[in-house]
C-alpha cells in the first residue's frame, strides 16, 4: 500500500490518501491508527504531493553502509551512529532544494527512510517492524565544506540542517522487506550514486530503530534515515535529482539558488 500526503486546494488543507494506480483516494484521517478510505478520489498526475509524514523529529542514522565507510575512511561503528535534522528541512517530491550561499559544496546522500506508526520507547528489535508505517525515499542533503570545518565532524548537524535539506517521498510504502532493496541516485538522468543494496547495512532497520528508541521516545510520523550508501557527490544549481529505491519508487527534486 502506498500512503501519500497531498494538498487539497478545495479545502485549503493537507490530506492523506492511498495511491491506487493513477488515482489517489482520500483517507478519513491520518494513517497511524486505522486506515479508512473515503469515496473521494482525484487523478494522481494532477495532485500536488507533499512530504508523506509530519515528523516531530528527523533522526538520521549515519556510517551504516560498509561501502560508504570504506569510501570515506571511517572505522566500523559498534553501535548505531545518528544526528538530528530539524523538521524545517523537510520538503516533498518535486519541491526545490535551496542551495544556500553559506556553502560552496552541496552534496547528495540518497537513502532509505522509515516512518514511525506507533510510539516506541525501549522497543526490542523484534517488535520494531510492527510499529513502523513503512518506507520512503530521502536525500540527506549536506553542505560538505561546512561539515568538515575544524575536523572530527564538529559541524555535522550544521551542515545538514538548512531549510529544504531533507527531500522526502513520493509516498510511504507499507508492504516492503527492507533487508534487500536496491538504491540508486541520478542527476539529470545520469547515475551518480550507483546501485547499492540495503543488505550492505551494518545495522538493519529493526536494530537501528530499537537503539534510537532507547535514547528517545519515537512518535507517530517521525522520520528515520538509515544512512548513505557509497557514491556521495556534488549537486549544482539547475540539477534535477532522482532517488530511486526498489519497491518504493522515485523521489524527484531540483536545486535552486538561495542567493
Amino acid at each position: 500500500m502506498k500512503i501519500a500526503r497531498y494538498w487539497d486546494p478545495t479545502a485549503n488543507a493537507a490530506r492523506y490518501g492511498i495511491v491506487e494506480g493513477e488515482i489517489i483516494r482520500e483517507l478519513a484521517d491520518h494513517p497511524y491508527r486505522k486506515i479508512t478510505k473515503t469515496d473521494n478520489a482525484r487523478p494522481l498526475a494532477a495532485t500536488q504531493l507533499l512530504a508523506p509524514c509530519e515528523p516531530t523529529k528527523i533522526i538520521a542514522g549515519g556510517a551504516n553502509y560498509r561501502g560508504h565507510l570504506a569510501e570515506v575512511g571511517l572505522p566500523m561503528p559498534t553501535v548505531p551512529v545518528f544526528f538530528l535534522k530539524p523538521p524545517t528541512t523537510l520538503i516533498g517530491p518535486d519541491q526545490p532544494v535551496i542551495y544556500p550561499p553559506e556553502t560552496k559544496k552541496l552534496e547528495y546522500e540518497g537513502e532509505l527512510a522509515v516512518v514511525v506508526k506507533s510510539p516506541m520507547r525501549n522497543t526490542p528489535p523484534g517488535d520494531v517492524l510492527n510499529n513502523l508505517l513503512g518506507y520512503t525515499c530521502v536525500n540527506d542533503v549536506t553542505a560538505r565544506d561546512i561539515q568538515v570545518i575544524g575536523g572530527n565532524l564538529l559541524h555535522l548537524c550544521h551542515s545538514k540542517s538548512f531549510d529544504t535539506f531533507c527531500p522526502t517521498g513520493p509516498w510511504v510504502e507499507t508492504d516492503l522487506d527492507a533487508h534487500s532493496l536496491d538504491i540508486e541516485l541520478r542527476i539529470n538522468g545520469e547515475v551518480r550514486q550507483r546501485k547499492t543494496n540495503t543488505s550492505d547495512m551494518i545495522f538493519p532497520v529493526e536494530e537501528m530503530v530499537s537503539y534510537f528508541s532507547r535514547v528517545m521516545t519515537l512518535l507517530p510520523g517521525d522520520l528515520i534515515l538509515t544512512g548513505a550508501p557509497p557514491g556521495i557527490g556534488g549537486m549544482k544549481v539547475g540539477d534535477n535529482v532522482e532517488v530511486v529505491i526498489e519497491g518504493i519508487g522515485t523521489l524527484r527534486h531540483s536545486i535552486v539558488s538561495g542567493g
